[in-house]
């Protein structure tokens, strides 16, 4: 039978993707009509096209699957649009929950992340860590809400997995962190500020979602290898890179430099590349463990210098970068 992956055209769907090919699945992907597929299908991939707005599309995805990768989402800071983010999030999750347990899905693994566990500051985060109560950013507000939507399909008898990936590093990384990572390293960030994050490989939210898929109904893991401060992670970046670091700049010039960024962003019809709610987020600190997901999924943190290399490497062929990283010679 085939293994439905929704957001399989996305960064991290399309590496569970690739990696359920490499295994030899079936594997059958829901896209969007305006997202491109050729590279998916050139692997033997199955496209259908809907949306999982879009309850019909949703469920000839899912007819005849047993497994099911929920991968789809929106992870963008400083949208103006909060009914699109909440409607992706929180209703494509009813509706691929909805289906899933209607067409007989024997495991849903939902990918949400780490932000969801709400830790308070200078906390670091576990899977039963109590939420602090009040939200840094509307996409972790979106995403605990579509953690709670789930939970009357696991009462009605649907096994979900639940996933919860820190900042995803690695090659293709084109989102917010990696977006800002080659910004910095093309002198397009004038300065970094004080802040902390969690950072994970790419390669083991792979395996992790893998692994997951055997697991029991209700688990939840944190997927997350290493805490580590913004400044050191972005002048890692340039230090490989072989360009000069941004200084660092006090959170007073970092929320006025993401105020005026948004506001151009809004002006242009763009995403900002700093926003005022990521300045929020980091400088509160976003700090979790992902031991639990070590011990009982297998996993090995990879040490995240070398996650950076790889994706700078990747930022390099595909022509992203001005000057070639200085650990490709």
């Amino acid at each position: 039978m085939p293994i439905l992956v929704t957001g399989g055209t996305g960064y991290v769907g399309g590496a569970i993707v690739r990696a359920l090919v490499g295994r030899g699945e079936r594997v059958r992907v829901l896209a969007r009509q305006t997202s491109r597929t050729e590279p998916l299908e050139r692997l033997g991939v199955e496209i259908v096209r809907g949306d999982i707005l879009d309850s019909d599309s949703l469920r000839a995805a899912i007819a005849g699957c047993e497994l099911v990768f929920h991968a789809a989402a929106i992870y963008e800071f400083g949208m103006r649009d909060d009914r699109t983010l909440m409607r992706t999030e929180v209703e494509g999750t009813r509706n691929v929950l909805g289906a899933a347990l209607d067409l007989g899905a024997i495991k849903v693994v939902y990918t949400s992340t780490a932000l969801v566990v709400g830790e308070r500051r200078g906390e670091v985060g576990e899977e039963r860590t109590p939420h602090r109560g009040y939200f840094l950013t509307r996409y972790e507000r979106a995403k605990f809400e579509a953690e709670r939507a789930a939970l009357p399909y696991i009462e009605r008898g649907l096994p979900v997995v639940f996933l919860k990936p820190a900042a995803v590093l690695g090659p293709g990384d084109l989102k917010p962190t990696g977006r800002a990572l080659v910004a910095t390293v093309n002198g397009r960030l004038p300065a970094l500020f004080p802040g902390v994050l969690t950072v994970v490989d790419v390669e083991e939210v792979v395996a992790a979602h893998l692994a997951a898929a055997t697991r029991p109904a209700g688990e939840h893991y944190i997927v997350a290898g290493h805490i580590v401060s913004v400044p050191e992670l972005f002048g890692a970046a340039c230090e490989l890179a072989g360009v000069r670091r941004p200084p660092v700049a006090p959170l007073a010039a970092a929320r006025l430099y993401a105020a005026v960024t948004e506001l151009w962003a809004r002006r242009a019809g763009r995403t900002p590349l700093v926003a005022r709610e990521t300045v929020r987020l980091l400088a509160h600190g976003f700090r979790c463990t992902g031991a639990k997901a070590a011990r009982e999924l297998g996993l090995t943190y990879r040490p995240w210098r070398e996650t950076l290399a790889r994706a700078l490497a990747w930022y390099w062929e595909q022509g992203l970068l001005v000057w070639r990283p200085a650990t490709l010679g």
